[in-house]
């Protein structure tokens, strides 16, 4: 390799094309429409779903699953272009193809694989990743979210916040599909977490409110979630 001509923002030409080809999408789809959605505070699904159509939503899932079968280089790529001209979408489009469906992807089993990744990689679904809390964000091994088995399920209870593509709307719809932290017990003094799928029909899971009013980020939706 030619280290000395090496370009690392577009580390091959597959990463080249696929900028390039960005590049035209936001100039002609993304920008116009930025300010508007920016200053209402609104998530823009439509735009969302041509994302989709372009098969970016799912450009780190197998080709087997619906996906592009890229790199996280290539997921970075999307974000630089997208948040060039609409940082708060390309939040969503962070939420949803990194925090929640990269996860599946890496740590689901060959079952949720096969159920959930072909609609979140074509734009059918909307996935988000709850992790955070009202009294801990960072300090994950804090958190008060429980999950406790009975019998062949668990029972959840807990309230995340913050939580990015939380609700996809105004009515407070949440998205299709959580990626969810909770504890499941202790050791040593520690807090045992995992990682639970929930889907928005699940019973007593809901969203508590959409958060408003924020200094940036308008165009992606930010939510309490309660379970």
């Amino acid at each position: 390799m030619d280290y000395k001509n090496f370009d690392l923002l577009n580390p091959t030409e597959t990463h080249q094309m696929l900028r390039d080809s960005l590049k035209d999408f936001v100039q002609k789809e993304v920008e116009p429409q930025a300010h508007e959605f920016d200053k209402k505070e609104l998530f823009n699904l439509a735009l969302y779903k041509k994302v989709g159509e372009l098969g970016l939503l799912g450009l780190t899932v197998p080709e087997a699953y619906g996906g592009a079968g890229m790199d996280a280089t290539a997921v970075c790529l999307v974000h630089e272009e997208l948040s060039a001209s609409d940082p708060g979408f390309a939040l969503a489009y962070l939420a949803h193809s990194l925090l929640c469906v990269n996860n599946l992807a890496v740590n689901g089993s060959e079952v949720q694989k096969q159920k959930y990744l072909p609609q979140l990689s074509s734009g059918e679904h909307i996935g988000s990743m709850a992790m955070s809390e009202p009294d801990y964000g960072t300090d994950v091994l804090g958190m008060k979210t429980t999950a406790v088995k009975k019998g062949d399920k668990y029972i959840i209870n807990g309230r995340k916040m913050w939580i990015t593509n939380g609700t996809i709307d105004e009515n407070k719809t949440p998205s299709d599909m959580v990626w969810l932290y909770a504890k499941t017990g202790e050791k040593n003094g520690r807090a045992l977490l995992s990682t639970f799928i929930i889907e928005k029909n699940d019973p007593g899971f809901y969203v508590g409110q959409k958060i408003t009013d924020k200094l940036g980020m308008r165009a992606s939706n930010t939510a309490e979630l309660v379970f």
